[in-house]
């Protein structure tokens, strides 16, 4: 009769990983003018607003407010509008006094002093707080230099995910920021710019070259605020330009054969064995504007149990490797609404080695897969939390020593993975994920074969609970 190995296990205590990475983003936008000939036009004066928010978490909010605003609208660099609002009066933060009707006339007016002294249209102005309900929320105004009624003077609430919030920010502000942004130019106002003959209309046309010029750095100095001028957005798994995770796992394995016909076959289990598993993802020109290249990424990981041993019965514990490389290429696609697909192959390096004496090691199912694999994986938003779903199609290369002693082994492989991603900070979130592999064999056997069956099954499962982040 065949005796199954057994496992013995040595469990860890539970990790987590926190962190907390706080990005600060200064936008500047430089005016430019293109003086057109005197005769024909006068110079067109830019717009600009100044945005500033307070409180918990304000960088990552004004980020947000930032990537909504129009190309044609200058944004008033943070430190020079800082500077306009400590000469106003207000050296200290508002606080709720913001919030406060009653309270806010000579916070408002200097707000309004500020905005002017920096040349500012207007000024987005908020301040992250938690309201007499203990929900998180960011009040923000609009104040600009017409005393009265403010444009823009509600809550935007903080949570559920960041898109959420982004979608709410772009209700509230998109109107007001539409009717004062500039329409960008005609091509009549190009052909202007560009001039033609002599003189001062080819001085007109180098000015408007310098223009295109100006406009460029513009769109680099905002890299990080939005998605304008084929720029990536930060910490959104859509257009990341790298995210790392780490996780513990909890591993098992079940192999057995099939139509056994001889005794020294022996199946195997195992399962919750703890394990440590390290993986990452890079895109290195996801902050470009190029088809399909922007997309596409490498990949690795790595992943290894820790203190596993197996035994036969009530025999001695055998110390026994487990681990598991991945290496690949992925294209990544944007669906909208931030929805994510990817195409992903490379190669999977999988080592399964019970490390028993001689007599007994012709009997365990010890592996060493060298694997292809090619699958399709996706990520969907659902609420503030993301879905993410993948299968893929495995060809072993190579298999290793089990199937070594088998005549016209034949093996291949499917895999599939399922999660959950919980979004913590910006950048950061907390993911629990479902890994399984299945390797299914056939054997041709001969008469005479010392080892005979009709084939295999080799299965793997990993529960993995991890925190990752994504720039």
């Amino acid at each position: 009769m065949r005796k199954p190995f057994r496992t013995t296990t040595s469990f860890l205590s539970s990790m987590s990983l926190c962190g907390r990475i706080l990005l600060g983003l200064s936008a500047a936008t430089t005016a430019t003018f293109a003086l057109a000939p005197v005769a024909l036009a006068a110079p067109k004066a830019s717009k600009s607003i100044a945005v500033r928010i307070e409180g918990p978490n304000a960088d990552d909010i004004r980020e947000d407010i930032l990537s909504i605003v129009p190309e044609t609208l200058g944004v008033v660099e943070p430190d020079a509008f800082s500077k306009a609002l400590k000469s106003a009066g207000q050296t200290k933060p508002v606080g709720d006094t913001l919030v406060s009707k009653a309270q806010r006339k000579k916070t408002i007016d200097r707000i309004r002093k500020a905005g002017k002294a920096a040349k500012a249209e207007g000024v987005i102005y908020g301040v992250s707080r938690t309201n007499k309900k203990k929900k998180k929320e960011v009040h923000l105004v609009y104040v600009d230099e017409n005393a009265g009624d403010l444009a823009v003077d509600s809550a935007v609430p903080l949570s559920g995910s960041r898109d959420d919030r982004k979608k709410a920010l772009e209700e509230l502000l998109g109107p007001t920021l539409a009717q004062i942004a500039p329409p960008p130019a005609d091509d009549d106002d190009k052909a202007k710019g560009d001039g033609e003959g002599d003189g001062e209309e080819g001085e007109g046309g180098e000015e408007g070259e310098e223009k295109d010029g100006g406009g460029e750095e513009k769109d680099e100095g905002d890299s990080g605020t939005g998605d304008t001028g084929g720029k990536r957005k930060k910490n959104e798994i859509g257009s990341a330009l790298f995210s790392v995770e780490l996780g513990v796992e909890f591993v098992g394995r079940w192999f057995d054969y099939s139509d056994p016909r001889t005794q020294n076959l022996r199946p195997y289990s195992v399962f919750g064995q703890p394990a440590i598993s390290v993986s990452g993802e890079l895109y290195p020109l996801a902050s470009t504007n190029i088809a399909v290249l922007k997309g596409l990424g490498i990949t690795a990981g790595y992943a290894r149990a820790l203190g596993l041993n197996s035994a036969v019965g009530g025999g001695d514990p055998i110390s026994t490797t487990y681990q598991r490389i991945n290496l690949g290429l992925r294209e990544r696609l944007s669906l909208g609404k931030a929805s994510v697909l990817g195409i992903s192959a490379g190669l999977r390096f999988l080592t399964f080695e019970i490390e028993a004496p001689t007599d007994l090691a012709r009997t365990v199912p010890n592996v060493s897969y060298t694997l292809f694999r090619a699958g399709l994986d996706g990520r969907f938003p659902v609420g503030p939390v993301a879905l993410g779903l993948g299968a893929e199609y495995i060809l072993p290369l190579s298999s290793g020593p089990v199937y070594d002693r088998f005549t016209g082994a034949s093996v291949q492989g499917i895999g599939a993975l399922a999660g959950v991603m919980i979004p913590v900070a910006t950048g950061i979130e907390a993911r629990l994920l479902v890994e399984y592999a299945r390797f299914f064999s056939s054997f041709q056997p001969e008469q005479g074969d010392p080892y005979i069956a009709g084939g295999a099954i080799d299965q793997y499962l990993g529960l993995r609970l991890a925190g990752a982040y994504v720039y």
